[in-house]
């Protein structure tokens, strides 16, 4: 039986990869949430279509996070999991305010397992155990 303490792990692998810069998100996140001046936005790795409904339309987001996608659930069968193990995996990322160029990205993953609990790379422990 897989221990789904691992999925903090799979979230902390997230957020990890999506702040850097093999992800290519930033700076098309920054430019895309500029253009709707919104400051942070969720991102549903889980969901058909994985780009923020409130951010602008820009072709290499969306390839990014189509790529992210992927990865998010690359991390999952690494650590002995599919994503019809968890009932979510949302990604929240913030622009560094003080990095007017978007390349900086606050970056947490949210994972919520099948049976409710939540792993957040934000936090060193499961949150709600």
């Amino acid at each position: 039986m897989r221990k789904t303490a691992k999925l903090a792990g799979v979230a902390h692998s997230i957020a990890h990869h999506a702040g850097s810069g093999l992800s290519y998100i930033s700076p098309h996140l920054a430019e895309a949430l500029r253009a709707v001046g919104a400051s942070t936005t969720d991102i549903d790795l889980l969901a058909f279509s994985p780009y923020p409904p409130e951010a602008a339309e820009f072709k290499p987001l969306r390839l990014a996070l189509n790529a992210l996608q992927a990865k998010s659930k690359s991390i999952l069968l690494k650590h002995g999991f599919s994503d019809t193990d968890v009932a979510s995996i949302v990604l929240r990322a913030t622009p560094a305010p003080w990095d007017k160029s978007g390349y900086c990205l606050h970056t947490r993953a949210v994972v919520t397992s099948h049976t409710g609990r939540v792993y957040d790379s934000g936090w060193l422990n499961e949150v709600g155990a």
